[in-house]
């Protein structure tokens, strides 16, 4: 059996051998073909693609550093001190219900009246129990881009909540004295707009004069277009580098000559506080203080803030403080930014020229002090229909100015 399978093995041999040298013959016969590396093509590909990637990634890091970088400075020097300038304000039972229509991009969509003051804070007075000695409702209307400054005469004669017939600039100072607080001072003032006006405010913002000078003097000083005389032999010598300071009720001379006039923060202050000898009385002051406002918004350019963004921040702390939120500031800000001068209109609630007189000069008996004061008598009849065009209330009988 071995024997026989033996023998059919080694005849089969020959023949495989030659099979095979005839299969050598043929691919020995076949055109050579260079060798490949196999997937070579697909390498090239796959480090082409991890060059773009680590491109990307490069840029990806280099655009995270800038963004971190510029949160980094965001919050340590603009989120960070705005927020010592917010201090919000609970609205009374009696206060009307604020705007609540939906906005978008944070204040469009809707018109809002923002209550600004202004108070000497000099050394006849000790914060928060002081007077203001600008009060003036912003009125803006985001859909149609357009603003009002509304001024109310420091002297208006006005009926404050619980408090009787007063000067409007007192209105902060009581609301101080009822609980010794800044709160106290802004709803006071606020309720007392609202109440003798019908315009219910959104918001508020209270300013130092003193900080406003600084402001002015790091931004740089402002031009103004002085229409006539300012001369003032009884200008409180209270503030500035030639303040007496033992003697907060010494008087100075101020005179400020008619014409185009580029002025520093002090001479801006005494500009917009001088009230004994204006052509026009009490009521140039208001203008002058609109004024100055505008000339102000005119040099708080986008290239100006973010220059001086340090300084202004510096500026205003511990003399601003406001209820609107980070986002709101800088959402108005913008808005402001690319306001025309045509888009803003300044009224005075006082006496006036023909459609514009909302009021009367008088002489009255202020029982708080025991004795007459000069005070301007809001006139209801014109005042009225003016703020239901402007402040959108319809047909509404608000103006109640005497209580």
């Amino acid at each position: 059996m071995d024997d026989e399978t033996t023998q059919k093995l080694s005849a089969s041999a020959p023949k495989d051998e030659a099979q095979q040298s005839e299969n050598g013959r043929q691919y020995a016969d076949q055109p050579t073909r260079p060798l490949t590396p196999p997937n070579k093509g697909k390498r090239r590909k796959t480090r082409r693609g991890r060059t773009i990637l680590t491109i990307l990634l490069l840029l990806v890091l280099a655009l995270a550093g800038v963004f971190a970088t510029g949160y980094y400075y965001f919050m340590t020097t603009i989120s960070a001190p705005i927020t010592h300038f917010i201090r919000p304000v609970a609205r009374g039972k009696d206060e009307p219900v604020i705007n609540t229509t939906p906005v978008y991009d944070t204040i469009k969509g809707r018109s809002w009246n923002i209550l600004l003051m202004g108070s000497d804070n000099d050394q006849k007075y000790t914060f928060p129990a002081v007077l203001t000695q600008v009060m003036m409702v912003i009125h803006v209307d985001t859909t149609q881009n357009s603003v009002y400054m509304v001024s109310i005469p420091r002297d208006s004669w006005v009926s404050v909540p619980g408090n009787g017939m007063h000067k409007i600039d007192q209105a902060f100072l009581l609301g101080v004295n009822q609980n010794n607080t800044f709160e106290g001072g802004v709803q006071l003032a606020r309720t007392t707009i609202e109440k003798d006006y019908g315009i219910t405010i959104d918001r508020y913002a209270w300013v130092g004069l003193s900080g406003f000078a600084k402001v002015i003097d790091t931004l740089g000083g402002v031009d103004i277009d002085v229409t006539h005389p300012i001369v003032d032999d009884t200008y409180p010598d209270d503030t500035g580098q030639g303040a007496t300071p033992n003697d907060p009720f010494a008087f100075k001379r101020l005179y400020l000559p008619p014409g185009p006039q580029h002025l520093t923060g002090e001479q801006a202050l005494e500009y917009v506080r001088s009230r004994h000898a204006d052509l026009v009385g009490d009521i140039g002051r208001t203008q002058r203080q609109q004024q100055v406002l505008t000339a102000l918004k005119q040099k708080l350019t986008v290239a100006s803030i973010l220059n001086n963004l340090p300084g202004l921040i510096k500026d205003l702390t511990g003399q601003v403080y406001t209820d609107l939120s980070q986002d709101e500031m800088i959402a108005f800000a913008n808005f402001g930014r690319v306001l025309t001068g045509q888009s803003i209109q300044r009224i005075t609630l006082g006496p006036g020229p023909a459609d514009q007189n909302f009021g009367n000069y008088a002489s009255v008996y202020d029982p708080s002090i025991g004795s007459n004061q000069d005070v301007v008598i809001p006139n209801c009849a014109a005042i009225q229909p003016f703020i239901n065009r402007v402040f959108e209330l319809n047909d509404a009988q608000s103006c109640n100015v005497t209580g």
